[in-house]
């Protein structure tokens, strides 16, 4: 039961949690990262201070504070994304990519799936398959077939697209090699995600100050939820395993490509477009629900 409680806390958060942020003019990506890991900070510091600031040592939090780092640069990679992108597009690339790294990441450290039986392993080619087909179809749908489909800009975006795929599949693995508990091991995680956030918008050299306190408040809710998300996905790794557990997270992106198609018309609803991100969306989640439940 409580397994499924975290996963549905999950799927919404990051389903939801970019719309906030998506339309506010941020100087660049790094400053829109920064507000994201200042918000995720202060909900980070707020929980662990509630369960009392116990069990953390320089051991615990080196790990932790590794994985802050690599989620920093791929926060950048994924708001690069959707800037060039789309909401729906970017988040159904790296969303299926997650995946398939977090299983490659189970497999190798964890040993999850390394004594299944043929079918199940049959059942994991067929479900990589099955995502791989999904990315496709979202990379294509907006513009398909039209020349500025390989424009410079489109080109980063995709780049930028992939590699959130990969960073974000690895970003939780040091918290589980530390052996910490979530409760614990987020709060380091917080520190490294600011501090990388803070390194990459200060080489910017921009102001961090934005355009009106609405607009702030909508990039803080942003990281807030993100935070949110984050502890029931390390809560739900913690019952089902790196593989398995990040996997089911990512269905988040059946909610995210709703709210791109339908809240900031991108595509367009009721055009080609929208119904091939849509359909690839669809394919790629019911690969990802094929991995979440072979055991």
């Amino acid at each position: 039961m409580p397994g499924i409680l975290y996963a549905i806390i999950t799927v919404i958060a990051w389903g939801t949690w970019l719309a906030p942020s998506q339309n506010i003019p941020f100087k660049n990506q790094q400053i829109k990262t920064f507000y994201v890991a200042a918000a995720n900070l202060a909900l980070a510091t707020l929980v662990f201070g509630l369960q009392g600031f116990n069990g953390l040592t320089w051991e615990v939090f080196w790990l932790p504070f590794l994985g802050g780092l690599v989620w920093a640069v791929s926060g950048y990679l994924a708001f690069t994304a959707t800037h060039h992108l789309g909401l729906a597009r970017a988040f159904g690339i790296w969303s299926p990519l997650n995946s398939i790294t977090a299983m490659v990441w189970g497999i190798a450290l964890f040993g999850e799936f390394l004594h299944s039986g043929s079918l199940t392993i049959v059942l994991l080619i067929l479900a990589l398959v099955i995502i791989i087909s999904g990315i496709l179809m979202i990379i294509f749908a907006k513009g398909f077939g039209e020349k500025s489909d390989l424009t410079p800009a489109l080109r980063f975006g995709l780049f930028s697209a992939v590699g959130a795929g990969i960073l974000w599949g690895s970003y939780f693995i040091p918290i589980r090699l530390s052996n910490a508990s979530t409760w614990v091991a987020a709060f380091p995680l917080a520190v490294g995600i600011f501090m990388g956030s803070g390194l990459l918008a200060a080489f910017t050299r921009q102001s961090l100050r934005l355009n009106s306190a609405g607009d702030t408040l909508r990039a803080l809710s942003t990281g807030v939820m993100w935070g949110i998300g984050n502890y029931a996905m390390l809560l739900l790794v913690e019952q089902l395993g790196a593989g398995r557990g990040y996997t089911i997270s990512q269905l988040g992106v059946v909610v995210n490509s709703l709210i791109g198609v339908f809240v900031f018309k991108d595509p367009q609803p009721r055009t080609r477009a929208a119904a091939l991100t849509l359909v690839g969306c669809v394919i790629a989640t019911l690969g990802a629900i094929t991995l979440g439940t072979l055991k």
